[in-house]
């Protein structure tokens, strides 16, 4: 297998973050807003949000992974443009991978003066160099793991890889896709993906 994908399901991801909130309430913390990171965090982040009852949900937007390939370094794309100077702030990722997006927003947030800062993530891989203070999974070996709302970009990125991709049909490419990433993907999912990169 070229690269091993760890596919969750929707229900996976509510699961973990309820979890993630269970274990947020038991320690105590009480954090005033949710920053998202963009694109990752967003829908973990919404979801965290309506688990523990807080309604100031923010954005900061850093980029650093494409599919399986990393850039130089993690830079912020779209800055904080909220005010939470002396507010207790929890940041919300999908994944600690390298830690370097993650090192990049608390940077950026330390500098608004937020009172407290802590950091969550659905998985916490130990290939990371920054530790979150939450996480709802502790991934000992690297995987690439795929969520439900990058989905067609993961295939996109995969499919790229396939030599003959584009005059290969659909079911042929999502058996290729099972066998070299496994990742379980529907004809009608790998047209999607070919849609988008126009294939």
């Amino acid at each position: 297998m070229e690269v091993e994908c760890r596919q969750l399901s929707w229900n996976q991801i509510y699961d973990l973050c309820l979890k993630i909130s269970k274990s947020i309430k038991k320690s105590g913390f009480k954090p005033d807003v949710i920053v998202a990171i963009g694109r990752g965090g967003w829908i973990p982040g919404r979801i965290i949000s309506d688990f523990l009852g807080i309604r100031e949900l923010y954005s900061v937007k850093a980029e650093y992974w494409d599919v399986v390939q990393t850039k130089d370094e993690a830079i912020i794309t779209q800055p904080i443009n909220v005010e939470i100077e002396g507010k207790k702030v929890l940041v919300v990722d999908d994944v600690a991978d390298t830690g370097k997006t993650l090192n990049v927003v608390i940077s950026h947030l330390k500098k608004t003066g937020a009172s407290e800062i802590r950091t969550v993530v659905l998985q916490y891989k130990k290939t990371s160099k920054f530790s979150p203070d939450y996480s709802g999974e502790v991934l000992k070996k690297w995987v690439w793991v795929v969520y439900p709302w990058g989905l067609i970009e993961t295939i996109a990125g995969f499919m790229q890889k396939i030599d003959g991709c584009g005059v290969k049909k659909d079911e042929s490419i999502a058996e290729e896709l099972k066998k070299r990433f496994n990742l379980s993907v529907s004809p009608e999912l790998v047209k999607c993906a070919r849609d988008v990169l126009n294939f």
